[in-house]
Protein backbone atom coordinates (compact mmCIF):
# COMPACT_ATOMS: atom_id res chain seq x y z
CA UNK A 1 0.00 0.00 0.00
CA UNK A 2 1.44 3.32 -1.11
CA UNK A 3 0.37 6.92 -0.52
CA UNK A 4 1.11 8.74 -3.79
CA UNK A 5 0.08 12.12 -2.37
CA UNK A 6 2.51 11.76 0.53
CA UNK A 7 5.24 10.53 -1.81
CA UNK A 8 4.79 13.65 -3.95
CA UNK A 9 4.92 15.89 -0.89
CA UNK A 10 8.11 14.30 0.41
CA UNK A 11 9.80 14.42 -3.01
CA UNK A 12 8.75 18.04 -3.52
CA UNK A 13 10.25 18.93 -0.13
CA UNK A 14 13.55 17.29 -1.07
CA UNK A 15 13.59 18.96 -4.48
CA UNK A 16 13.04 22.33 -2.80
CA UNK A 17 16.04 21.76 -0.52
CA UNK A 18 14.09 21.04 2.67
CA UNK A 19 15.00 18.39 5.20
CA UNK A 20 13.05 15.13 5.25
CA UNK A 21 13.88 13.35 8.51
CA UNK A 22 13.20 9.63 8.89
CA UNK A 23 12.74 8.53 12.50
CA UNK A 24 13.17 4.92 13.61
CA UNK A 25 10.68 2.85 15.57
CA UNK A 26 9.17 4.99 18.37
CA UNK A 27 7.36 2.22 20.30
CA UNK A 28 5.26 4.49 22.49
CA UNK A 29 8.12 6.69 23.71
CA UNK A 30 6.49 10.08 23.19
CA UNK A 31 8.86 12.06 25.42
CA UNK A 32 11.91 10.69 23.61
CA UNK A 33 10.30 11.43 20.25
CA UNK A 34 9.58 15.02 21.24
CA UNK A 35 13.12 15.44 22.58
CA UNK A 36 14.55 14.13 19.29
CA UNK A 37 12.31 16.39 17.21
CA UNK A 38 13.56 19.37 19.22
CA UNK A 39 17.09 18.46 18.08
CA UNK A 40 16.16 18.53 14.41
CA UNK A 41 15.87 22.34 14.24
CA UNK A 42 12.95 22.11 11.85
CA UNK A 43 12.26 25.05 9.59
CA UNK A 44 9.35 25.77 7.28
CA UNK A 45 8.98 23.04 4.67
CA UNK A 46 10.88 20.37 6.60
CA UNK A 47 9.02 17.06 7.08
CA UNK A 48 9.24 13.96 9.29
CA UNK A 49 8.41 10.39 8.35
CA UNK A 50 8.36 7.81 11.14
CA UNK A 51 9.35 4.33 9.98
CA UNK A 52 6.44 2.53 11.68
CA UNK A 53 5.87 0.83 15.04
CA UNK A 54 4.52 3.99 16.61
CA UNK A 55 3.06 1.93 19.45
CA UNK A 56 3.74 -0.84 22.01
CA UNK A 57 6.37 -1.36 24.73
CA UNK A 58 6.70 2.29 25.77
CA UNK A 59 4.41 4.13 28.22
CA UNK A 60 2.57 6.56 25.92
CA UNK A 61 1.49 4.98 22.65
CA UNK A 62 -1.65 7.10 22.63
CA UNK A 63 0.47 10.24 22.94
CA UNK A 64 2.55 9.20 19.93
CA UNK A 65 -0.56 8.52 17.87
CA UNK A 66 -2.00 11.89 18.84
CA UNK A 67 1.21 13.64 17.81
CA UNK A 68 1.13 12.04 14.35
CA UNK A 69 -2.59 12.69 13.98
CA UNK A 70 -2.48 16.38 14.83
CA UNK A 71 0.82 17.45 13.27
CA UNK A 72 0.75 18.02 9.53
CA UNK A 73 4.50 17.74 9.12
CA UNK A 74 4.80 14.38 10.92
CA UNK A 75 3.82 11.28 8.93
CA UNK A 76 4.40 7.56 9.37
CA UNK A 77 4.68 4.22 7.67
CA UNK A 78 2.69 1.32 9.13
CA UNK A 79 4.78 -1.15 11.12
CA UNK A 80 4.03 -4.66 12.27
CA UNK A 81 3.14 -3.47 15.78
CA UNK A 82 0.66 -0.96 14.39
CA UNK A 83 -0.72 -3.81 12.30
CA UNK A 84 -1.01 -6.07 15.36
CA UNK A 85 -3.33 -3.52 16.97
CA UNK A 86 -5.43 -3.50 13.81
CA UNK A 87 -5.60 -7.30 13.64
CA UNK A 88 -6.38 -7.55 17.36
CA UNK A 89 -9.21 -5.03 17.85
CA UNK A 90 -10.79 -4.66 14.42
CA UNK A 91 -14.26 -6.25 14.36
CA UNK A 92 -13.31 -7.70 10.97
CA UNK A 93 -10.22 -9.42 12.35
CA UNK A 94 -9.57 -9.79 16.08
CA UNK A 95 -7.32 -12.84 15.83
CA UNK A 96 -3.95 -11.51 17.09
CA UNK A 97 -4.82 -10.32 20.60
CA UNK A 98 -2.78 -12.96 22.45
CA UNK A 99 0.38 -12.24 20.46
CA UNK A 100 -0.16 -8.48 20.58
CA UNK A 101 -0.48 -8.48 24.36
CA UNK A 102 2.74 -10.49 24.63
CA UNK A 103 4.73 -8.09 22.47
CA UNK A 104 3.67 -4.72 23.83
CA UNK A 105 -0.10 -4.49 23.50
CA UNK A 106 -0.60 -4.35 27.27
CA UNK A 107 1.34 -1.08 27.48
CA UNK A 108 -0.59 0.35 24.54
CA UNK A 109 -4.00 -0.51 25.98
CA UNK A 110 -2.98 0.92 29.36
CA UNK A 111 -1.99 4.18 27.66
CA UNK A 112 -5.53 4.42 26.29
CA UNK A 113 -7.28 3.97 29.65
CA UNK A 114 -6.92 2.40 33.09
CA UNK A 115 -10.45 1.07 32.61
CA UNK A 116 -9.97 -2.38 31.08
CA UNK A 117 -13.52 -2.34 29.80
CA UNK A 118 -12.87 0.80 27.72
CA UNK A 119 -9.44 -0.05 26.32
CA UNK A 120 -10.44 -2.00 23.22
CA UNK A 121 -13.13 0.49 22.30
CA UNK A 122 -10.63 3.34 22.49
CA UNK A 123 -8.13 1.30 20.46
CA UNK A 124 -10.75 0.91 17.74
CA UNK A 125 -10.97 4.69 17.42
CA UNK A 126 -7.40 4.64 16.11
CA UNK A 127 -8.13 2.14 13.34
CA UNK A 128 -8.80 4.77 10.64
CA UNK A 129 -5.41 6.39 11.26
CA UNK A 130 -3.52 3.08 11.33
CA UNK A 131 -5.29 1.78 8.22
CA UNK A 132 -4.38 4.99 6.38
CA UNK A 133 -0.65 4.53 6.97
CA UNK A 134 1.23 3.28 3.89
CA UNK A 135 3.43 0.20 4.06
CA UNK A 136 5.88 1.61 1.52
CA UNK A 137 7.04 5.00 0.27
CA UNK A 138 8.85 5.17 -3.08
CA UNK A 139 10.82 8.31 -3.91
CA UNK A 140 13.21 9.11 -6.75
CA UNK A 141 16.31 7.92 -4.89
CA UNK A 142 14.91 6.03 -1.90
CA UNK A 143 12.52 3.24 -1.06
CA UNK A 144 11.20 3.44 2.53
CA UNK A 145 9.63 0.45 4.26
CA UNK A 146 9.21 -0.69 7.85
CA UNK A 147 10.49 -4.26 7.70
CA UNK A 148 11.92 -5.03 4.30
CA UNK A 149 11.12 -7.40 1.46
CA UNK A 150 10.73 -11.11 0.78
CA UNK A 151 13.80 -11.89 -1.32
CA UNK A 152 12.00 -14.74 -3.09
CA UNK A 153 9.63 -12.26 -4.76
CA UNK A 154 9.98 -9.32 -7.11
CA UNK A 155 9.33 -5.85 -5.72
CA UNK A 156 6.05 -5.78 -7.63
CA UNK A 157 4.87 -8.99 -5.95
CA UNK A 158 5.49 -7.91 -2.35
CA UNK A 159 2.43 -7.62 -0.11
CA UNK A 160 1.81 -5.55 3.01
CA UNK A 161 2.82 -8.42 5.29
CA UNK A 162 6.16 -8.76 3.48
CA UNK A 163 6.88 -5.06 3.87
CA UNK A 164 5.95 -4.90 7.55
CA UNK A 165 7.37 -8.20 8.85
CA UNK A 166 10.22 -9.39 6.62
CA UNK A 167 13.85 -9.20 7.76
CA UNK A 168 15.34 -10.82 4.65
CA UNK A 169 16.75 -7.52 3.38
CA UNK A 170 19.75 -8.00 5.67
CA UNK A 171 20.71 -11.22 3.87
CA UNK A 172 20.46 -9.81 0.35
CA UNK A 173 23.40 -10.73 -1.90
CA UNK A 174 22.60 -8.04 -4.45
CA UNK A 175 20.70 -4.73 -4.30
CA UNK A 176 16.96 -5.29 -4.20
CA UNK A 177 16.43 -1.98 -6.01
CA UNK A 178 19.28 -1.02 -8.34
CA UNK A 179 18.29 2.65 -8.40
CA UNK A 180 17.01 3.40 -4.91
CA UNK A 181 18.52 3.10 -1.46
CA UNK A 182 16.23 1.08 0.82
CA UNK A 183 15.79 2.35 4.38
CA UNK A 184 14.12 0.22 7.06
CA UNK A 185 13.27 0.08 10.75
CA UNK A 186 11.92 -3.08 12.46
CA UNK A 187 15.27 -4.74 13.20
CA UNK A 188 17.41 -3.00 15.79
CA UNK A 189 20.99 -1.98 15.12
CA UNK A 190 21.85 -3.72 18.40
CA UNK A 191 20.48 -7.03 17.10
CA UNK A 192 22.52 -6.68 13.92
CA UNK A 193 25.78 -5.34 15.32
CA UNK A 194 25.72 -5.94 19.08
CA UNK A 195 24.76 -3.82 22.11
CA UNK A 196 27.76 -1.51 21.74
CA UNK A 197 26.83 -0.54 18.18
CA UNK A 198 27.12 3.14 17.29
CA UNK A 199 25.10 5.01 14.69
CA UNK A 200 22.91 3.17 12.19
CA UNK A 201 23.30 -0.06 10.20
CA UNK A 202 24.75 0.23 6.70
CA UNK A 203 24.84 -2.53 4.09
CA UNK A 204 28.15 -3.53 2.53
CA UNK A 205 26.29 -3.83 -0.78
CA UNK A 206 26.65 -0.66 -2.80
CA UNK A 207 24.53 0.96 -5.47
CA UNK A 208 26.11 2.18 -8.69
CA UNK A 209 26.13 5.73 -7.32
CA UNK A 210 28.23 4.66 -4.33
CA UNK A 211 25.51 4.65 -1.68
CA UNK A 212 24.91 1.64 0.60
CA UNK A 213 22.04 -0.42 -0.81
CA UNK A 214 20.28 -0.61 2.58
CA UNK A 215 20.26 1.41 5.80
CA UNK A 216 18.65 0.34 9.08
CA UNK A 217 17.73 3.08 11.55
CA UNK A 218 15.92 1.32 14.41
CA UNK A 219 18.20 1.93 17.41
CA UNK A 220 16.15 0.10 20.03
CA UNK A 221 14.53 2.83 22.12
CA UNK A 222 12.64 0.14 24.07
CA UNK A 223 15.68 -1.97 24.95
CA UNK A 224 17.43 -2.44 28.31
CA UNK A 225 19.85 0.25 29.48
CA UNK A 226 22.96 -1.77 28.64
CA UNK A 227 21.96 -1.68 24.95
CA UNK A 228 22.11 2.13 24.94
CA UNK A 229 18.46 2.59 23.93
CA UNK A 230 17.89 5.61 21.73
CA UNK A 231 15.77 7.03 18.96
CA UNK A 232 17.48 8.02 15.72
CA UNK A 233 16.66 10.34 12.83
CA UNK A 234 18.21 10.32 9.35
CA UNK A 235 17.96 13.29 7.00
CA UNK A 236 17.31 12.17 3.42
CA UNK A 237 18.56 15.52 2.16
CA UNK A 238 22.17 15.09 3.25
CA UNK A 239 22.50 11.82 5.20
CA UNK A 240 22.94 13.51 8.58
CA UNK A 241 22.12 11.32 11.59
CA UNK A 242 20.92 12.63 14.97
CA UNK A 243 20.00 10.55 18.01
CA UNK A 244 18.30 11.01 21.37
CA UNK A 245 18.88 8.69 24.33
CA UNK A 246 15.67 7.33 25.84
CA UNK A 247 14.06 9.81 28.20
CA UNK A 248 11.53 7.44 29.75
CA UNK A 249 12.85 5.01 32.33
CA UNK A 250 10.33 2.24 31.75
CA UNK A 251 11.09 -0.73 29.49
CA UNK A 252 8.25 -2.62 27.83
CA UNK A 253 7.89 -6.12 26.48
CA UNK A 254 10.88 -8.12 25.24
CA UNK A 255 11.86 -8.10 21.58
Amino acid sequence: MRDRELEARLQDALDAGHAVWLIGDVHGHRETLEALISKLDLTGGDLILCMGDLIDRGPDSEGVLRLVERTDRIHSLRGNHDEMLRLSVSPKHGHMMKSWLKYGGVETLTSFSEDAGAQVEIARRWLPLIESLPTEIVLRDHRLVHGGYDLSKTLEDQNNQDRMWSRGIFQAKAPVDDERQIIVGHTTVQALLGPEAEGIWSSELMLADGRPAVLGIDTGVFMADEARPRLTALNLQDGEVRSQSRVERTVGAPA
